[in-house]
């Protein structure tokens, strides 16, 4: 079966075709959406970035009490908080975004929401690593305190489980962002092709 490159393929090999019939209307959806993402992310940057750095002091105190103890745990504990910070405000500076971008013309907006659910994914994989680095030092500072010290009250599994639930629901969240990135370039593209065959007439 002969395959349609300008058709939009989902993740069922299903081919779906975009057309733009109303240009004004999608244009005053997409600036709605776009002014509403840039409020969200505005936000979200500002939480981040006051979390990593919240972050880095809460990790900085905690390597001093555990050099100064000589208590590996602890020293786990604050290598894992700074690593999960640095990630975070990594993730901040990724959703950074411009207000009134999205202003000019359908073709701006449209990359405007690629260009920002580019970052959303940026920002997802980042958070998927906290969650990783998260994970192993919560059972390394377990093992380490098991070792050296006697075990805490509290067994790791009920955070890994927590651990796992956020885990799974940020890769669902990737994925659908995933799959607007394709549709935006594709309308894109179509946008595109509707405007060269416009010129050459």
């Amino acid at each position: 079966m002969p395959r349609d490159e300008n058709a939009f393929w989902d993740e069922l090999g299903v081919s779906w075709r975009a057309s733009i019939s109303d240009p004004g209307l999608m244009s005053s959806r997409l600036e709605a959406r776009l002014k509403l993402q840039a409020a969200l992310l505005t936000t979200c940057t500002v939480a981040a970035a006051a979390l990593g750095l919240l972050g880095s002091g809460l990790a900085g105190w905690t390597l001093w009490i555990g050099w100064t103890s000589h208590t590996w745990n602890f020293i786990t504990r604050g290598v894992t908080l700074a690593a999960v910070s640095l990630l975070v405000i990594m993730a901040s500076l990724a959703l950074r975004t411009r207000n009134g971008i999205e202003t000019r013309s359908l073709r701006d907006m449209l990359q405007a929401s690629i260009t920002r659910t580019e970052r959303l994914i940026r920002a997802a994989d980042l958070a998927c690593c906290s969650i990783v680095i998260l994970a192993v030092g919560g059972v390394t500072g377990y093992a380490l305190r098991v070792s050296f010290s006697r075990p805490p009250s509290m067994s790791p599994v009920e955070d890994l489980l927590a651990l796992s639930v956020a885990g799974l629901a940020l890769v669902w969240f990737r994925q659908s962002q995933a799959r607007a990135l394709r549709k935006y370039r594709h309308v894109g593209r179509i946008f595109d092709q509707g405007n060269e065959a416009g010129s050459d007439c």
